[in-house]
């Protein structure tokens, strides 16, 4: 059976799921909105990343090549799954509660570097560096790591970028995120519907930040974002994903 087909099987008991859990357990439209965005966010998203991944390997028609991108596709697909599960049960990324945020985000640059963007990354975060005690708290790091998530996304999928640079830094009790491409750019007056901007605009209010999007057709997009750095309680976090207690 083509790998597509089997792909169809798999997303129809996702389907199932979601009518099953919107009915039986009443789920207000505000929740149902917002678990939409995060299946939008974390599923369709992966698949984007696959689809680039195995539409590159096709447009070289080298076995050669072929074989290894078939093969990191597996890789996805078996991340993915464990993401998916993730975030059904507590919509949250696995991959933030497995490494952290910071290198969440050098996983996340370093598929869509080998799917064909290249992408510069600097990430310098407080705790990561051994400058605070405790990681940020589960909705900073979901919607840090999400809004770099869809910005690089939209590089790809509507900018067509060949590059990108993703910078993530804590100063002075702030974070603040920049995600810039060379894609085509848009007018950001005149594009305001669907999931990605408002998204990207509701995650970062309800963190009290600021948003700004600054885009030229022909010249690029500059997504950056700011909000307070609000930490978990002391003794929430698991030793295993503190990078500053391996050092």
């Amino acid at each position: 059976m083509a790998w597509w087909c089997r792909w169809c099987f798999a997303i129809s008991p996702l389907a199932y799921w979601w009518r099953s859990i919107t009915s039986k357990r009443g789920i207000s439209p505000p929740s149902t909105s917002r678990w939409a965005r995060e299946l939008h966010d974390e599923t369709l998203q992966a698949l984007g990343t696959l689809r680039l991944v195995l539409s590159g390997a096709r447009r070289n028609d080298d076995p050669a090549v072929m074989a290894p991108a078939v093969d990191q596709a597996l890789e996805q697909l078996e991340v993915d799954i464990t993401s998916l599960r993730a975030l059904i049960t507590e919509l949250r990324p696995a991959v933030l509660d497995q490494l952290g945020l910071e290198p969440a985000l050098f996983a996340l640059t370093d598929r869509l570097t080998r799917a064909g963007l290249e992408v510069e990354c600097d990430i310098d975060l407080a705790y990561e560096r051994g400058r605070a005690s405790q990681r940020h708290n589960d909705e900073l790091e979901t919607g840090a790591y999400r809004i770099v998530q869809e910005a690089l996304t939209n590089a790809v999928k509507h900018g067509a970028a060949a590059h990108a640079r993703v910078r993530v830094v804590e100063r002075d009790e702030q974070v603040s995120v920049l995600v810039s491409d060379d894609g085509q750019g848009f007018d950001p007056s005149t594009r305001s519907a669907g999931f990605g901007l408002m998204g990207m605009r509701e995650r970062t209010d309800l963190l009290g930040g600021q948003l700004s999007v600054q885009s030229t057709p022909g010249a690029g997009t500059t997504i950056s974002a700011t909000f307070p750095a609000m930490r978990r309680p002391p003794g929430a976090d698991l030793p295993s994903t503190s990078l500053a207690s391996k050092e």
